[in-house]
Formats: structure tokens, C-alpha cells, sequence
């Protein structure tokens, strides 16, 4: 048996389902399969032809949940925000938010033909061509799930804030909103070309539209026994380390999702109420909007990778049936799921998906990474991590800031082995060193951020305590949902982070030319951060190349100052909200009156720590800037015969990222 039948039968066996197996409400565990059309056995029988029931008449007991984004699970024990008297939420998981944005495939101002995947990698058997033609479904797939939910942003804009909507600031929102949809719509337009061009089929039939529902749970790779034998493709290897990282920020950002429209639908009710806190409502509705973009990104990137990785280990006679079912659950439903009051259908419950996974570590565990930095003091009151670099001269300030924020306190455990920028570039041949550096800045950029985003994690975390000591307080059960939904979201975005950092890794090994199946490279030079003499021998010359280089590198080193006070203040900033918060006090206007806009302490100190975390992005993007500067400059500056470690001593002071704790 040759190696492309072994790994057909090894992906069918995957899809396999297990006898027995049973529904798993929630979302910590095993995700359902993509396709949401079947009613198991159990409920079909305790619900007789339900579905026509609801669709004939619908109930009409106010009492119903109206949201159309929650499902039965168990109550989350890191949920510790809610009310005492609040009676357990019920959630929807990832594949029942992407059932009720492509239940309608034709809505607004999109038309088109619904096409399957299985109808569309028909067209041909040119296995290239197929992949790019998967990779075009699932960008349209995307696109009609944006379009589905920027419809359904400014309907929602409208319900919340429909008794102010002549406010100047609601005019402009409702604005915004509708060129959100314009835009989704053209996306949806391009997309449609993007696949037509790909099938051929422009002049034959009508656009197309996706009818298949892209797959969001676990998939078992086999990779260990697909490839005992033969060596996988570079790409093969970094889609196998990601696809279970991804799997994760996609229920991650499901979360966020549902926790985000809690947020929307309490503070909604209190600016219909009240009449107050616009600024808070279009603050949650831009939150919303983030993390339904993000969701949508990963998943279109998760099946666009499986995708990658089925078509790399099929057979060369897989039909197209054979591929579509190693990508989607393709089984056909004998049953109409029932819809809800408004008449739109409601996903039903449906058993363990076909694509199975390998027996997975904790789903916490990258999460549970200790986190070494100290946000509060031993008197109770939170101190400025960075407080003690205020006195000091910006250069300085810059040079130690940038060591704490690469300081590798707390970096997912990948089994990579740490490497310095000598080291990268032993045996690397002139041509190629601008192309391994580059990598290494990035990849040392991406663990920083990384770091940046456990942080926040780890500082929004410490807010429930002054939730819990304020919850009388008027307003703060709903600033305590807005705070849930914040950590959510944080947790989502270190997922995000932490495949970014694989990515660069990989990079980074390949572009140092070592093999890719041992540990990866993992960045452990600090980037260069205090000043960088530029020759002036050039002078005279103003206008060659190598002084306009000299240049950028002075103006790259000013403008990393100022992001360094920025975030500086800001983190000090956040430790002085943190602490009025614990009192209940809001700062007066004169200090902030964008604080005082807040509705409640813990709105400011939550949002004082999303500033930071925007700040410290911003300085590590600009501090790779400035290294990539320095690079080009002394590139140009120095033979081309100089060796790789005289090289590195021109770039940087050797400093690790590794320190004794």
C-alpha cells in the first residue's frame, strides 16, 4: 500500500463517528460538527415534528430568551461577574453562530446561486486548481458571514439607541454602519468574481454563493502516522503545530462573541433607561464588531489550512466527494431544523462532530502560563509597572523598557530552542541576511506581543475583586458584564498571538536554513534600543542613499521615544484608575474627561488597560522599525564582506531574553 492510500484511509478513519457517542453541551469540551441539520435520535423523539409547530405558530411567551445566540451549557466557574440573583445564561458555541449567518443565503442587496464545495472543486481535477478553488470558497464564505452580521449590526443600532437617534454621535455611528454593510457587500461581490474566475463559470451561470458550512471543530491530523516514513511539505508542518491553536481562539472568540452581546443587550437597556452613556453603547457595539472580524478570520484560516493539509495527503485519484469529505461533515440532513418567532431557523442539537482530535493537553493550558509580572502592590494598592522609569532620561527610559517588554517571563512552552541573532546567522550567505534578520526582529516582535497580551489578560483578571466590593454601586452589574466580556476577548486575542509566534518561528528556522523537524528557532537577542551612531562621514553628500538611511534611523529613535512615554504614562495612568476604582471614585474632568465619560470605576480602569496594552503594541512594532533600520544602514554602510558576527556587533549589543529569576 503506498503512502498517498495510507493517508486517505487515515483521514477517513477520522471522520469516522464513535457508537455511543454523546452531545457535549459546552464549549470547554469538544466541539459539535460544522453541519447543524441533524436532530439526534433522543431529541427527535422527546420533540415530534417540533419544527412545524413553531413554524405554524410561534410561541409567544415573553419569557422567551429573544437572543438568538445562546445554547444550554454548563455554567462557566470563571464567570464570577454575574449578579448573585442571575439565573445561569445559555450560550451558542461556534457552529450555531456560523449556521445563523449563512442560514440566508441571499439577503440585502447579494444575490447569487448556491453552489456546494463538492459542486465546485467538481470543475476540475487539477489538485492545485482545486486548492486555490477551496481557499476561494471559504473567502466567500467569510464575506457573506460579515455581510450577515453588518446587517445585523445596524438593525441592532437601531433597536438600542432608536429614541436618540438625531444625537450627533448616533448620526455618525448609524453612518459608519452602513458603510460597513456597503463594504461587506463589495466584499461579497469580489469574492463571488474570485471563485467564478477560479470555476469558469462567469458567463454560465449566476454568481455563486457558499452553501456549505465551514468546519469548526477539532481535526485529528494522523500526522505522526501519515508522515512515520516519508518527510512533510515545510507548509505541512506549521499547519499540524497551528490547527489545534486555532481550533482554540476559535471557540475563544465565540465566547467573546456571546459574552460582547450580553454586554450590547445590558448596557443597551440602561442607555434606553436612562438616556445616558452613548459613548459606552457605540464602545460596545466597535467590541462586538472586533471580535465577530476576528472569529470569521479564523475560521476561514482554520479550513483554509485543512484544506492545505487534505490536499497534501490524498491520493491522486480522490474524487471530489472523497476531498470534501476529509474538509466538511457532508452527510445530508432528513430533517428541517424548527425556526424560532421571527421564522428564521434555529440550529438544532446535533452529536460529536466527524472530524475527531487527537487527545488534547488542558484547553487552559496556554492560558495558564505564569505570568510573572506584578500589578499589585503588598499594601493592596497597584503600582506602575514601568512608574520608576519616569525620571529617567528618554534614552535611557527607552533602552529599559524595551528590555523589560522582551524579558521571556512567560512564552508558551513549543519546544523550540532558543537562539541569538549570531547564531541565526552562522553559515547564512550575504544575499540571504537581510531576510534572516528581518524574520528574527519579527519573531522576537511576536513573543513580546505575546507577553503583552498575557499581561492584559493577567490585569483585566484582578478587576473582578474591586467588582465584587463595588457590586452595590448603581450601574455595576452592568459594567461587570462589559468586564466578562473584556476578558474574553483578551483570552482570544493571546490565542491569536500565540499562533502568530509559531508562524515566526517557523519563519525563522526556515529562513536560517535549519531543519524544520527539530525544534524551532525562538528568538533570544533584545532588539537594539538605545541610540544608534550614524557615521558622519557622509556629510557633504547629504542627499546619497546612505544618509537618507542614517536619517530614518535618527527619526525611528525619536519617534521610539515617544512611544516609550506613552507607554510609560499609560501604564501609570492605569495603576492610579485602578486604585480610585477600589474606592468606588471616579477621577474629576479635570484629570481626564475621557474618564469621567465612563460610567463606572471599573468602566475606566478597564478601559485604562486596554490603552496600555495599544500602547505597548505600538512601541514593539515601532522598535522592530527601528532595528530594520539599523539593518538596512549598516548593510549599506559596511562591506559586503564583513562577517556574519562582526555583522551582528555593528546591529546590537548582545543582551539575552532569558534572565535568572
Amino acid at each position: 500500500m503506498n503512502f498517498a492510500a495510507i493517508g486517505i484511509i487515515w483521514c477517513l478513519l477520522a471522520q469516522a463517528p464513535g457508537e455511543g457517542e454523546q452531545f457535549e453541551p459546552h464549549m470547554r469540551r469538544k466541539a459539535p460538527p460544522a453541519q447543524l441539520d441533524e436532530i439526534p435520535d433522543a431529541d427527535r423523539e422527546a420533540t415530534p415534528a417540533r419544527h412545524e409547530a413553531e413554524t405554524d405558530d410561534p410561541p409567544s411567551d415573553d419569557a422567551e430568551v429573544s437572543s438568538r445566540y445562546r445554547k444550554a451549557r454548563e455554567p462557566d466557574p470563571d464567570e464570577r461577574l454575574a449578579p448573585v440573583d442571575s439565573t445561569p445564561k445559555q450560550k451558542l458555541r461556534p457552529p450555531e453562530l456560523l449556521a445563523e449567518a449563512l442560514e440566508r443565503l441571499q439577503e440585502g442587496a447579494v444575490v447569487g446561486e448556491p453552489l456546494t464545495l463538492q459542486a465546485a472543486l467538481a470543475r476540475t481535477n487539477d489538485r492545485q486548481h482545486q486548492l486555490r478553488i477551496a481557499h476561494a470558497y471559504w473567502n466567500l464564505c467569510a464575506a457573506q458571514v460579515d455581510h450577515h452580521w453588518a446587517r445585523n449590526q445596524l438593525q441592532m443600532l437601531g433597536d438600542f439607541t432608536g429614541a436618540q437617534a438625531n444625537l450627533p454621535g448616533m448620526k455618525s455611528a448609524r453612518a459608519s454602519a452602513r458603510a460597513d454593510v456597503r463594504d461587506a457587500q463589495l466584499a461579497v461581490a469580489q469574492a463571488q468574481a474570485e471563485l467564478s474566475d477560479l470555476l469558469g463559470s462567469r458567463l454560465e451561470i449566476g454568481p455563486p454563493l457558499a452553501s456549505d458550512r465551514p468546519h469548526v471543530g477539532d481535526y485529528n491530523t494522523h500526522y505522526n502516522s501519515i508522515f512515520s516514513s516519508r518527510v512533510p511539505p515545510p507548509r505541512i508542518r506549521l499547519i499540524h503545530r497551528t490547527l489545534s491553536v486555532r481550533r482554540k481562539a476559535i471557540d475563544s472568540h465565540a465566547e467573546a462573541i456571546v459574552a460582547a452581546l450580553d454586554a450590547l443587550e445590558s448596557t443597551g437597556e440602561e442607555f434606553r433607561d436612562r438616556g445616558q452613556g452613548l459613548a459606552t453603547v457605540l464602545a460596545t457595539f466597535e467590541q462586538l464588531k472586533h471580535e465577530r472580524r476576528a472569529f470569521v478570520a479564523d475560521v476561514r484560516a482554520y479550513n483554509q489550512e485543512i484544506a492545505e493539509y487534505a490536499f497534501a495527503v490524498a491520493p491522486a485519484e480522490a474524487t471530489g466527494a472523497t476531498l470534501v469529505s476529509m474538509l466538511i461533515k457532508t452527510k445530508p440532513s432528513s430533517n428541517d431544523p424548527p425556526r424560532n418567532r421571527s421564522g428564521s431557523r434555529v440550529p438544532t442539537r446535533a452529536g460529536r462532530g466527524t472530524l475527531t482530535a487527537d487527545s488534547a493537553e488542558a484547553e487552559e493550558a496556554a492560558l495558564a502560563a505564569a505570568h510573572t509580572a506584578n500589578f499589585r502592590a503588598d499594601d493592596g494598592d497597584d503600582l506602575g509597572v514601568y512608574q520608576g522609569l519616569l525620571d529617567v532620561d528618554a534614552p535611557e527610559r527607552v533602552q529599559k523598557l524595551a528590555s523589560l517588554l522582551h524579558w521571556d517571563r512567560n512564552l508558551p512552552s513549543d519546544g523550540s530552542e532558543p537562539a541569538t541573532l549570531a547564531e541565526c546567522l552562522r553559515g547564512v550567505a550575504p544575499a540571504q541576511r537581510l531576510n534572516v534578520i528581518a524574520a528574527f526582529w519579527k519573531a522576537r516582535e511576536q513573543a513580546a506581543r505575546y507577553q503583552a497580551f498575557a499581561d492584559q489578560v493577567e490585569q483585566l483578571n484582578a478587576l473582578p475583586a474591586i467588582a465584587i466590593g463595588l457590586r452595590d454601586r448603581p450601574g455595576m452589574a452592568e459594567a461587570s458584564v462589559r468586564l466578562q466580556a473584556s476578558r474574553k476577548m483578551a483570552r482570544a486575542a493571546l490565542l491569536d498571538a500565540q499562533i502568530e509566534f509559531l508562524g515566526a518561528e517557523f519563519a525563522l528556522t526556515a529562513a536560517a536554513g535549519r531543519r524544520l523537524d527539530q525544534p524551532w528557532l525562538a528568538p533570544a537577542t533584545v532588539p537594539q534600543s538605545g541610540r544608534y551612531i550614524v557615521s558622519s562621514a557622509g556629510h557633504g553628500r547629504q542627499h546619497s542613499p546612505t544618509a537618507r538611511l542614517g536619517d530614518l534611523v535618527r527619526l525611528q529613535h525619536e519617534k521610539l521615544e515617544e512611544r516609550a512615554d506613552g507607554v510609560i504614562q499609560a501604564d501609570v495612568h492605569r495603576a492610579e484608575l485602578i486604585n480610585l476604582a477600589r474606592t468606588g471614585a471616579k477621577p474629576n474632568h479635570a484629570e481626564s474627561t475621557a474618564d469621567a465619560e465612563e460610567p463606572t470605576p471599573l468602566d475606566v480602569a478597564r478601559r485604562a488597560v486596554s490603552q496600555q496594552n495599544l500602547e505597548t503594541l505600538a512601541f514593539l512594532r515601532d522598535l522592530t522599525g527601528y532595528n530594520m533600520a539599523i539593518v538596512r544602514y549598516a548593510l549599506a554602510t559596511w562591506p559586503q564582506n564583513i562577517s556574519n558576527d562582526e555583522l551582528v556587533k555593528k546591529l546590537v549589543i548582545a543582551r539575552n531574553t532569558r534572565r535568572d529569576t
